[in-house]
């Protein structure tokens, strides 16, 4: 439990990339939870205001998905395309979990790197 006064270290981590699109980074062994997809809401507002933008969803090393954060991040509104990213066959897995969500508003995909994922939202139209 972090101290009083002290926030928990970050469970999602992002970095802008060129043409308005962010990698979203978890850390291995982190659970893709409500709470995750809340702080990955607000820090698309923080990196890109009210502009919508793509992300690259790296989700290597995951320990579980759960049905509601399948909710919680196709529920993100600023999200015009998710490219999800994975090594292993768990991490295929997990991420086909989490896309079987409601993603059907906006392109997603999963990928086993960032150059696939990123040169598939270079092709999509509309999505930067």
């Amino acid at each position: 439990m972090p101290a009083a006064g002290r926030l928990p270290a970050p469970v999602v981590s992002c970095t802008a990339l060129p043409d308005l699109a962010v990698k979203a980074v978890l850390p291995r062994g982190a659970d893709l939870s409500e709470a995750a997809a809340a702080q990955l809401r607000r820090q698309l507002g923080e990196l890109a205001g009210d502009r919508r933008v793509a992300v690259v969803l790296e989700l290597t090393g995951v320990g579980s998905v759960s049905g509601a954060a399948r909710a919680a991040y196709a529920a993100i509104p600023s999200v015009s395309a998710w490219a999800i990213v994975g090594e292993s066959p768990v991490d295929r897995l997990l991420g086909h979990f989490l896309l079987g969500g409601e993603f059907s508003s906006v392109p997603a995909r999963y990928f086993t790197s960032d150059g696939e994922a990123l040169d598939w939202l270079r092709r999509l139209d509309n999505v930067h």
